[in-house]
């Protein structure tokens, strides 16, 4: 229904919710942290079921030549850890998420993955063995994006970074600088889209979310002038 209305050369986003995130929902979270040790089977089986799931669904859609990338919401991680440990990620998530980008590599399409937390334990194994293709989701507090980039910007595109903390609380003059200094920073040698660090939420300032937005314009017009 979608593809019907979309503008001549628009493409679209396939938008699915994590593998993790729906086992942490249906078993809760202190179920879970529970099962790891009491009950792996159990937390297997959800991990199964929950990813087979989910790869059907893409499965059913992703040949759509409009569908320009996979935009995969996976929480994986809090302010100074993941949500689990990454020996559990490692047997029981990453085979399921593996598959999900293989399909849509199959497919080629991209596969950026939308993670909040500190990932810094497991992202090489995002990148080595899963196989993403993009990153989204930074906060100041846990790495900046500009950091992000200089460390794995040669091995996976990085996308946003620019703080809701800032978008919502900064003065516009300030968050001007903030802004350019991201993209000074990230922009060269490519792979760098630019955005909000996490989600446009209805308390970020509207003069800010437009400041961005034209900083951005500016820096790509002055590259093709």
């Amino acid at each position: 229904e979608t593809i019907k209305h979309l503008p001549a050369g628009m493409g679209i986003r396939l938008q699915c919710g994590g593998i993790l995130e729906n086992v942490m929902w249906l078993m809760g979270y202190t179920g879970l942290a529970t099962s790891l040790y009491e009950d792996p089977q159990l937390v297997q089986d959800m991990f199964d079921e929950v990813g087979n799931r989910i790869y059907r669904a893409i499965e059913r859609v992703i040949d759509c030549p409009e569908i320009g990338f996979v935009f995969f919401g996976e929480d994986m991680g809090f302010k100074t850890s993941t949500m689990i440990s990454p020996e559990h990620l490692r047997k029981y998530h990453f085979p399921h998420l593996k598959r999900v980008v293989d399909l849509v590599h199959k497919h080629g399409k991209f596969f950026v993955l939308h993670s909040c937390g500190n990932l810094t334990q497991i992202m090489d194994d995002l990148i080595d063995y899963v196989g993403i293709d993009a990153k989204h989701s930074f906060e100041d507090a846990i790495m900046p994006v500009t950091e992000f980039k200089k460390k794995y910007g040669h091995r996976v595109a990085v996308v946003g970074g620019v703080d809701v903390d800032a978008l919502a609380r900064m003065e516009v003059s300030d968050f001007r600088k903030y802004v350019r200094s991201i993209i000074e920073q990230c922009a060269p040698g490519g792979g760098y889209a630019l955005g909000s660090g996490n989600s446009i939420t209805n308390y970020v300032k509207i003069e800010n979310y437009l400041a961005m937005l034209e900083e951005g314009w500016r820096y790509r017009t002055t590259l093709e002038s």
